[in-house]
């Protein structure tokens, strides 16, 4: 199997830009199965998911976009891919609402379905607010939570030692439970979160 070649952060936003296709391999192998993990915690729908996460890269080539940085890249792929899994959510609940009319008109909407989009809603919630955390604690809270990298291997990754990660959560998640509490979230709910 071919070895998929690496980029440092300025050339690869760089082909980005320039709508450079010999990238894709890297951020295929880079951030597929983190997307479709994130999709999957949505719509909790495998192939679905799959899709999606192929989509949101491709997209990348349907329109070229400069980022300032990696982190940039990575909030819009991961925009991309939610923005998408809450349409597929918004499509099932059109359809089930449908299905219902024309078989029982007084039936109520599948609860596990609304459930479904309430929690999305939630996931929404709390990733809009991780890409607010200032850079050192959105990188540990993407690296624990969104591509689900144990303690160790995100320490590694950002070249910090176990301790300062364990400072970075905590400190990320109290300024997390601070603004959703804000936005009108329960204590009780968080604690199920965090």
């Amino acid at each position: 199997m071919p070895t998929i070649k690496t980029y440092d952060e300025q050339e690869l936003l760089s082909r980005i830009a320039d709508g450079d296709a010999t990238v894709y391999p890297y951020l295929h192998d880079t951030f597929y199965n983190a997307l479709v993990y994130f999709s999957l915690s949505i719509i909790e729908d495998q192939q679905q998911a799959e899709d999606i996460a192929i989509d949101s890269l491709v997209k990348l080539w349907q329109a070229p976009t400069r980022f300032a940085s990696i982190g940039k890249l990575r909030g819009y792929l991961f925009t991309l891919s939610r923005n998408a899994s809450l349409n597929y959510l918004k499509h099932l609940r059109m359809r089930e609402r449908s299905e219902q009319e024309l078989t029982a008109p007084d039936t109520l909407v599948d609860e596990r379905l609304e459930a479904l989009i309430v929690e999305s809603d939630l996931v929404r919630l709390v990733y809009q607010e991780i890409e607010r955390l200032p850079e050192s604690y959105r990188q540990v809270m993407e690296l624990l939570y969104v591509q689900d990298l144990s303690a160790a291997e995100a320490a590694k990754q950002l070249g910090i030692t176990m301790e300062n990660l364990r400072q970075r959560k905590g400190r990320a998640i109290k300024e997390l439970k601070n603004e959703l509490l804000r936005k009108g979230l329960s204590n009780k709910l968080l604690s199920l979160l965090f």
